[in-house]
Order: C-alpha cells, then sequence, then structure tokens
C-alpha cells in the first residue's frame, strides 16, 4: 500500500484493490514470521549443502538428488528429495554422465600370423549351390 496510505483511508485502498482490511493488516503482521521461516530454511539449506557435498564428493561426483537423498536417510538425516533436488540445482551441482561405452572390434594391425587352415578343403563349384 506504500505511500498511498497516507493519502487515502485504508479501507479506500482495499476496496479499490479488493482486499479486506483484515488481509491487508494480518499480512503486515505476518511479515517478522516469513522473514525469520526463511533465515532458518536458509540457515538449514546451508547446513544441507554441506552434507551434500560430502555425500556428491565421496559418489565420485556420479550420484544424483535420488542417491544423495538415499545416502542422507541413511544416515538418519530426514530430508524430502525435492529439496535435495533444489539446493543441487540451487548449487549447480550435477551428476557427470557417464561416457558411452565403445565396443572393442578387430584389430587388423598387427603382425600376428592367421591361424592355419585345418580343412585344407579346395572348393571348386561349376554350379550354384
Amino acid at each position: 500500500m506504500g505511500p498511498r496510505k497516507r493519502e487515502n483511508a485504508v479501507s479506500t485502498l482495499c476496496r479499490l484493490v479488493r482486499l479486506s482490511r483484515s488481509w491487508l493488516y494480518g499480512y503486515q503482521a505476518g511479515q517478522a514470521a516469513r522473514d525469520d521461516r526463511r533465515e532458518r530454511r536458509s540457515a538449514r539449506d546451508d547446513v544441507l549443502l554441506a552434507k551434500i557435498m560430502r555425500v556428491f564428493k565421496a559418489s565420485k561426483h556420479r550420484y544424483g538428488s535420488k542417491r544423495i537423498h538415499r545416502d542422507l536417510c541413511a544416515e538418519g538425516e530426514h530430508v524430502p528429495e525435492r529439496r535435495v533436488a533444489r539446493i543441487m540445482r540451487e548449487s549447480r551441482i550435477s551428476a557427470g554422465q557417464r561416457k558411452p561405452r565403445k565396443p572393442v572390434t578387430t584389430n587388423s594391425n598387427h603382425k600376428l600370423t592367421p591361424s592355419p587352415n585345418l580343412l585344407l578343403e579346395a572348393f571348386h563349384c561349376t554350379t550354384p549351390n
């Protein structure tokens, strides 16, 4: 409501923006509580970030939020998985992708002798099949 509050009555301003006066006063009174909750949440997130980083480093930067959440729960830290994911996203922590496995094919560049022909058959076909 800000500076207009001095010029007009609160009831008039509330009617214009279609808010109740009780909501306005309740909102102003609850601001301190919201600020306190925000500070406590931020402090808790800092503590969780340290634990998340420890588990993440122990996994050699391979675990995502689901596995980190599972490890934190195993240690007795009860925290929602979405909160772990949010903290990791805000801190730009993400698991590295595995490199795709490249199949090993025949190496033709070698000096080894080929396998011997054990059948020693010479096929001379005059007709198909």
